[in-house]
């Protein structure tokens, strides 16, 4: 039957890039709350044309989250990740067409991570063509925040998360096809240093500059990094002052955080909390930290990941396991302790970048191996 579901998931090419074709046209920047409810719209018809039972959760500031439950048999209940949001503003389709050349299919969010939809709501459809019962009942969540954080959608997500034995990722795989089964932890800081304006010619000293000092500041949080341990920081964004001829009475830094564990989280949190101005008239104000967990190897994830080794390899297929340094909502359930795998969705390159696009083939099998999981008793 692994066979069976790989072939069909081939044969089912064109209606695969109908319905992602359906999606990617229809643009969704996270921050145009209109355009994404308009998305959702027609998303809540996809899913109860395959006979969902959704449930629509009304968000202000950012598009509805979808959550559509299907019945399934007594096995693991699976929770299906994805997000309908993308980075590109409207009118950007006008720039980057959908369009296909060869194994290759473009378009803003197709990669990132609309194909990922499109992997649910087939695979779906390939379990009801086949007669497969799902082995376990199945919800599928797809969120409208995720590229900023998720800060509206996050609750719900760990929510759903602890109502379900597994949780499968439609994120985009590492641009070698790879699976992710680790994901850096993701934080990001402001750091506003306010000091003391006065006349650059005239009395420079009576200044206190807040440029000077985020100089040393700067150097002192990169320093933070550790190779070794897999933690990167860097300074992302800086400004300060207000004209060329006055000593900067404000500064202004963005600070980007990644690590693989989360002591070394609470190591760089607590040391930038820690630095003490060498102007003590420069005083600092630090907001923001660490917005996703980072999602470490442990038991139940290499369990999943060997699962899908498994469906894999009774199609004569094979992928490895990757971890990488972006974050995703699969952080969340993964710190919860729910069994988490990640980069289900298509396989492709450029996330973000003017070159997105997914592979065709490769993404038809990660098609398969998603039937197969959610069928596999």
């Amino acid at each position: 039957m692994s066979r069976e579901i790989l072939e069909q998931a081939y044969a089912a090419e064109r209606d695969f890039l109908s319905l992602l074709s359906d999606l990617v046209t229809r643009e969704s920047p996270t921050h145009d709350e209109a355009a994404c409810d308009a998305l959702a719209s027609r998303l809540e018809e996809l899913m109860q044309e395959r006979g969902f039972a959704v449930t629509r959760h009304a968000r202000s500031g950012a598009g509805d989250v979808l959550e559509g439950r299907l019945p399934g048999g007594d096995g693991p209940r699976t929770l299906l990740l994805c997000h309908y949001d993308t980075v590109w503003p409207l009118g950007t389709l006008a720039e980057m067409p959908w369009r296909r050349d060869g194994d290759q299919v473009f378009g803003p969010g197709a990669l990132d991570m609309k194909a990922g939809i499109a992997n649910a709501l087939t695979a779906v459809d390939l379990a009801r063509r086949l007669g497969l019962p799902l082995a376990g009942d199945v919800t599928l969540l797809v969120t409208s925040d995720e590229e900023t954080g998720s800060h509206r959608s996050r609750e719900l997500i760990e929510a759903l998360a602890q109502q379900h034995e597994r949780v499968l990722v439609l994120e985009p795989s590492r641009d070698d096809g790879a699976l992710k089964v680790g994901r850096k932890g993701v934080g990001d800081f402001e750091l506003r240093l306010e000091g003391r304006s006065a006349h650059a010619g005239n009395n420079p000293a009576d200044g206190a500059s807040a440029l000077r000092e985020l100089a040393h500041l700067l150097l002192y949080v990169e320093d933070l990094a550790d190779e070794v341990a897999g933690t990167t920081v860097n300074v992302t964004t800086a400004r300060a002052g207000f004209a060329t001829n006055v000593i900067a009475e404000e500064a202004v830094a963005t600070v980007d955080v990644r690590v693989l564990k989360a002591s070394e989280a609470e190591r760089v949190t607590r040391a930038i909390h820690e630095y003490v101005p060498r102007d003590r008239r420069v005083t600092l104000t630090v907001s923001g930290g660490l917005n996703r967990p980072p999602m470490e190897p442990n038991v139940k994830n290499q369990a999943l990941y060997e699962e899908a080794v498994a469906v894999l390899a009774s199609m004569g297929l094979a992928l490895e396991g990757a971890v990488v340094g972006g974050g995703s909502d699969g952080n969340f359930t993964s710190a919860l302790g729910v069994a988490t795998l990640d980069g289900l969705g298509a396989a492709g390159s450029g996330p973000h970048a003017r070159h997105e696009h997914i592979r065709v083939r490769e993404t038809l099998e990660r098609v398969a191996l998603l039937t197969g999981l959610l069928t596999r008793a």
